[in-house]
């Protein structure tokens, strides 16, 4: 049991540390939404909606109507998809579902440390630092994916180490490392740029049989997820994933603009994806952000360790492992800055920053074994220059947990306070409806209507207007025609007034200390003006159910 405890004490201690500040990050959230759970971000619902539909109804869409491809994780939309043909159907779901992906990320990054002979206290102080760094309580208490991501990188990680030697592997290695990959790729698709830098340490090691069976393999739920999206009248990719990267398919001079922002404002100094910290206020566009100038800080320490990382006689295999190692991370951070976006509330970036951290802390451990079996001593300006140095380029990840940890209550208030209450309205207001939106999660798992997403995300139709070039305000405008909408809730900046002045506005609801929302201000509209009164006495009856913080203002109807 003593040995026990001393070799596992690094993953005992951090896993009661989480449990911990979890608890506390619950009873902040609680604090914000006047004792109702919620998650910070729309986008769970997403998730919790089609995974619901699946379960009960065989469709893939936020409807149980017709399919689409909103998801961005079709791997995580299956497990709550599993959970609710369980039974299981609780707002609280996804919440324990990221608590055992957060504990098996800890587990399986001690596996990787272990596997590198790192020492129990340098493991435990690694743990603590990912735990509070990526941040892991803001990515469970958001119910998103990020945790399910993070443990599927940090395994394939764990399982590309017996590529970084030109020994042969087994079969099952082989087998195993492309099934992890597939899993991770469905995840989240940007698992694909850490399959990139896999193949990169395969070639590099003259692995060329084993490494096409990996690539190939790890592409096959990927290809067969994209067929039945397809069969289903959708798109290969998800509709999320497609709409963002659109603007590479513009003509010279947006594909011009795109490399611009790749190489200048993405690589050099961080894109615009992030609120601020401490106000509401959004980044302008082209200005930096602590989520990518953080990322941009681990491009840089990563190389240099592997730079000033030196092998002796004793450990020429283990340094050139841990070089080669950390070049997969390395790989991946790069192509996912350049092609992919850091932010909102900081979990884009999260599956890097874990692994970044992990790859870190071994060539770390392995600089400081050297300086202290190094002939030469150092003067104090020196320590002192290195010192600075560490701390300048390490500046922004604790910051960048000071914000997420600082905007987690009040994202929740906001969501709980905006979408929460759109949902449960229309729940009780209203039952299959045609509904219009542009933030389609709560609203669709919460109320029992057909919501048509006007963003895109959750229809295929109007997803195809904007990747077409067709999407307008006379293309809005038919598609609600045809859809029979009878009212709208959006946000008026999101929409041309062309559109909007062709419905009848009966009311608004306004949150304040927005950190999260797209708009502080959510209007109702009346799209079949038939149904102008009627939207306004429903309203009126809700308002005694809104939150405190929430102003409501109501517009006349009469003509």
């Amino acid at each position: 049991m003593r040995y026990y405890f001393q070799k596992h004490y690094p993953v005992i201690a951090t896993l009661l540390f989480l449990t911990v500040v979890l608890a506390l990050a619950c009873r902040q959230v609680l604090a914000h939404t006047g004792g109702h759970f919620c998650y910070p971000l729309d986008d769970t619902f997403i998730h919790m909606a089609i995974a619901k539909n699946f379960a009960l109804h065989g469709v893939w869409g936020i409807n149980a109507q017709e399919f689409s491809a909103a998801s961005s994780s079709p791997l995580y939309t299956l497990i709550l998809a599993a959970c609710f043909k369980a039974g299981i159907n609780s707002i609280w779901m996804p919440f324990y579902i990221n608590v055992c992906f957060a504990f098996l990320l800890v587990y399986m990054t001690d596996l990787l440390l272990q596997r590198f002979s790192l020492s129990a206290p340098v493991r435990c102080i690694t743990l603590l630092a990912l735990v509070i760094l990526v941040p892991v309580p803001v990515m469970v208490a958001s119910g998103m994916e990020h945790m399910l991501h993070a443990f599927l990188a940090v395994w394939m990680l764990y399982l590309s180490v017996p590529f970084l030697q030109p020994d042969n592997t087994t079969r099952n290695q082989v087998l195993l490392l492309s099934l992890v990959s597939g899993l991770a790729i469905l995840a989240r698709f940007e698992s694909l740029f850490l399959l990139a830098g896999v193949v990169v340490a395969g070639i590099y090691n003259r692995r060329w049989q084993q490494t096409g069976v990996v690539l190939v393999l790890s592409l096959v739920p990927l290809i067969v997820f994209g067929y039945i999206s397809v069969q289903h009248g959708g798109y290969f990719l998800p509709n999320s994933v497609l709409l963002k990267a659109s603007k590479l398919t513009g003509g010279g001079s947006q594909l011009m603009s795109s490399i611009q922002e790749i190489l200048i404002y993405k690589l050099l100094y961080g894109n615009n994806t992030m609120v601020n910290i401490f106000t509401n206020r959004y980044y302008p566009e082209g200005s930096s952000s602590l989520s990518g100038t953080t990322v941009i800080r681990l491009l840089l320490i990563i190389p240099a360790l592997i730079l000033v990382l030196r092998p002796n006689a004793d450990n020429v295999n283990t340094i050139s492992k841990v070089k080669q190692l950390a070049c997969i991370p390395l790989v991946n951070t790069f192509l996912h800055m350049a092609l992919a976006a850091v932010g909102w509330l900081f979990r884009y970036e999260a599956y890097l920053v874990a692994l970044d951290l992990t790859v870190v802390a071994i060539l770390l451990y392995y600089f400081v074994l050297q300086l202290k079996n190094a002939a030469r001593t150092y003067s104090l300006l020196e320590k002192a220059v290195g010192a600075f140095l560490l701390l300048f380029l390490c500046a922004p990840l604790p910051f960048r947990a000071l914000g997420a940890f600082h905007n987690l209550p009040a994202a929740a208030g906001n969501i709980y306070e905006q979408q929460f209450q759109m949902g449960t309205f229309l729940h009780s207001s209203y039952q299959h409806t045609a509904i219009a939106a542009n933030d389609v999660g709560a609203v669709s798992y919460l109320s029992n209507n057909k919501i048509l997403d006007l963003w895109g995300l959750g229809n295929n139709e109007v997803a195809a207007g904007k990747l077409h070039g067709q999407y307008s305000p006379e293309f809005l405008q038919q598609f609600s025609e045809k859809e029979k909408v009878k009212i709208a809730v959006v946000y008026d900046t999101w929409f041309d007034s062309k559109l909007l002045q062709q419905w009848k506005k009966v009311a608004s609801w306004k949150i304040t200390n927005n950190v999260i929302c797209g708009g502080d201000e959510v209007f109702f509209y009346a799209v079949d003006p038939a149904e102008a009164t009627s939207l306004y006495n429903k309203l009126a009856a809700y308002k005694p159910l809104l939150p405190p913080n929430v102003t409501v203002t109501y517009y006349p109807i009469q003509q």
